[in-house]
């Protein structure tokens, strides 16, 4: 059928090759320059803390606690002896001394699998094992051979007693209404034996933030892989960002070296979105913002930080789960963790994102720095108090960060530090810095 009904019966059919689409511009994105405090700031108004929900409790430790925890019952919930002996009213035994014996009447044996028995009324006396339930009325409890059992069913007595001598009282070791947990507290093992000791098996908690890693590099190679060409090395980073991420209480799914095309790339953190609440993505440069570009809110940053970095973030999708894309290079992209992806990591835990444990400590030698920039330098602090850095600030070697307890920071308007310089230094969490230096 002829389109639009023209007759063509008469016209000379001619090929001609159809023009090529032309692409429609990828917007462009001209980065800004930021210091490390504005760019942290910036990504801090742009997450959120994760929502709260009730979870059980075996699946809790390491979260954060969202909800007041206070006891609703008393433990024991029943009044119990610690011995084997005679149950008394104490006021039955007042003035009993040796030669001028109280003598009460022997009314009842209880065992530690009766229940509730009768109150015991003033003159009357029971036997009862070692932590059986305690009537009331009993307000003491003498061991065996405190009394003497008459033929004639009377128990002599020849002392006096305590009031709750040898008696475990309700509520005496937890009482109802004491508060047990407070909102905020990270949930260990001991505290999810708290809740189920109360009688809990759920808890509102705030889940683990979810974060897909992966790096950007066509010369990477994942580690368990031959190298094939000198140009080649190992992704290192990818095992970094992904230990560092789960030690500060995220759940990781590391993918590993995506391939350096833009499809690629794109279609990966699409996929992605599903299942993160902050995609870190290491390496790929201007690949990665043209990649995401299409998906959301996209901002570029040259952070001063450590020479400059070039810091992408997006806004994904509806949700705007944030994307993070960092410098490559092991050290680099460990600074970067540590001064910008860590602090959103613990903004979605709720907890300070400022929180990570710092001293401060001598400077050993001169270290050269740019001013305008912030760096962090892997060093060794010792006991002394003096810290050492472990390579110069351009080192990308991982070697380098396993030797090193702490990053030394030297500020972005100092220009350098010179030997006996106080700096302010991050203690890397699983290293261990000597006890002086805390």
């Amino acid at each position: 059928m002829a389109l639009f009904g023209r007759n063509t019966s008469n016209v000379d059919v001619v090929d001609v090759e159809p023009e090529a689409p032309v692409a429609a511009p990828a917007p462009v994105v001209v980065p800004t320059r930021r210091s490390l405090e504005e760019e942290r700031e910036f990504l801090l108004r742009r997450v959120n803390a994760l929502r709260p929900f009730g979870m059980q409790i075996w699946d809790v430790p390491g979260l954060v606690l969202c909800e007041d925890i206070v006891s609703d019952l008393d433990l024991p919930l029943v009044t119990t002896t610690r011995i084997a002996g005679w149950g008394v009213r104490g006021s039955d035994l007042v003035g009993a001394r040796p030669g001028d014996p109280r003598r009460l009447f022997l009314v009842d044996s209880i065992s530690v699998s009766d229940g509730v028995s009768r109150p015991l009324v003033a003159g009357a006396v029971i036997e009862i094992e070692k932590g059986a339930i305690v009537p009331d009325g009993v307000d003491a409890v003498l061991p065996p051979s405190a009394g003497t059992l008459a033929a004639d069913g009377y128990v002599d007595f020849e002392t006096e007693t305590r009031l709750y001598q040898n008696l475990r009282r309700a509520g005496s070791e937890l009482a109802d209404g004491t508060p047990l947990l407070r909102a905020g507290e990270v949930l260990t093992p001991r505290s999810v034996a708290v809740l189920a000791e109360v009688g809990l098996d759920k808890v509102l908690a705030r889940p683990r933030p979810r974060i897909v890693v992966f790096t950007v590099g066509e010369t990477l190679v994942a580690p368990g892989r031959p190298l094939t060409a000198p140009q080649q090395r190992y992704d290192a980073a990818t095992a970094l960002l992904t230990s560092a991420a789960r030690a500060d209480g995220a759940t990781v799914y590391p993918l590993g070296i995506v391939e350096s095309s833009p499809e690629v790339v794109r279609q990966t953190i699409a996929d992605q979105q599903i299942r993160a609440d902050l995609i870190v993505v290491v390496g790929g440069g201007d690949l990665v913002r043209d990649a995401v570009a299409s998906l959301g809110e996209v901002d570029e940053a040259e952070v001063a930080i450590n020479g400059e970095a070039r810091v992408t973030y997006a806004g994904l999708g509806a949700e705007r789960t944030p994307l993070l894309s960092l410098p490559s290079g092991v050290v680099s992209s460990y600074v970067a963790y540590h001064a910008l992806v860590r602090p959103v990591i613990n903004k979605l835990n709720d907890v300070d994102p400022l929180g990570a444990p710092r001293v401060q400590a001598r400077l050993a030698d001169r270290l050269e720095s740019s001013e305008g920039i912030t760096h962090f330098v892997p060093g060794v602090l010792d006991a002394e108090g003096v810290v050492r850095a472990v390579a110069g600030t351009d080192s990308e070697l991982a070697w380098d960060l396993a030797r090193a307890n702490v990053l030394a920071l030297i500020p972005e308007h100092w220009g350098g530090a010179e030997p006996g310089s106080l700096l302010e230094c991050l203690v890397l969490d699983d290293a261990h810095t000597p006890p002086a230096a805390r």
